[in-house]
């Protein structure tokens, strides 16, 4: 009988540990009609992109994972079998997991990947300044038959003698884009055009200034969550990005 009380006080002593080291991150994936979406792969990375925890949706679209507490580099949602095919992947960065947290991925065929935030440094400290790059599944689709073509069909798409993955929106207006700060909408104030270098290419991407919603409901973490919808009308695709930006105290 002792042997059987020490057994379970030692379970008990575990599970309580570990509960407190521990949080849920769960949501539901859906497409921009909201409807449920199945069988979805969702994945948590660390910043070498290796794959820390992994699960699948249900039939109504749910998911849960119980991880570490701690913060992440970005979590993803794609199911597998449509990548590439006919959606792009859903991303968000930056993960702030030190209490339970609700992720809701949607995504559709505009994948807003890479998305960074900063607050500028001057005063009222009112507006973030963030940073995207929108893919288009359509554009992507061009580009990988425009491969095929020889050097001299495709020599004007470089940048200083680099290739120029041109897969993003020619342009993007404030009507394009719903912008939130925790659920609340919140003002786009301006938006720039710009050029990225990575991995020995070039490719575009945003930068836009948005307006800190004043009447944002108080809460107890330490981050805001900035949400970024896209729906481009030059190729009528939809895209959802998200990123938990630090609050600055």
């Amino acid at each position: 009988m002792k042997r059987i009380i020490i057994f379970l006080f030692s379970v008990f002593s575990f599970t309580c540990l570990y509960s407190q080291d521990s949080v849920r991150i769960s949501g539901y994936a859906t497409d921009f009609n909201d409807n449920a979406l199945d069988s979805v792969t969702v994945r948590i990375k660390n910043k070498k992109f290796e794959d820390l925890y992994e699960t699948v949706t249900n039939k109504e679209g749910y998911y849960s994972l119980t991880v570490e507490k701690g913060k992440y580099y970005c979590i993803y949602a794609i199911k597998l079998a449509d990548y590439g095919k006919t959606k792009l992947e859903y991303w968000a960065w930056n993960i702030p997991a030190y209490n339970d947290l609700e992720i809701n991925p949607r995504y559709e065929r505009m994948e807003i990947y890479g998305i960074n935030a900063f607050e500028p440094q001057i005063n009222p400290h009112d507006t973030y300044m963030v940073y995207f790059r929108p893919m288009s599944l359509t554009k992507a689709m061009v580009l990988q038959k425009n491969r095929n073509k020889s050097r001299e069909d495709i020599e004007n798409e470089s940048i200083a003698g680099e290739d120029l993955i041109n897969i993003s929106p020619t342009s993007i207006t404030k009507e394009e884009l719903t912008v939130s700060v925790n659920d609340r909408p919140t003002q786009v104030l301006s938006i720039n055009k710009i050029v990225e270098y990575a991995r020995g290419s070039y490719m575009y991407g945003y930068l836009i200034q948005i307006k800190k919603p004043m009447d944002s409901p108080k809460k107890e973490s330490d981050y805001d969550k900035i949400s970024i919808l896209l729906h481009s009308k030059e190729t009528d695709e939809y895209g959802l990005g998200e990123y938990f930006v630090k609050k600055v105290k």
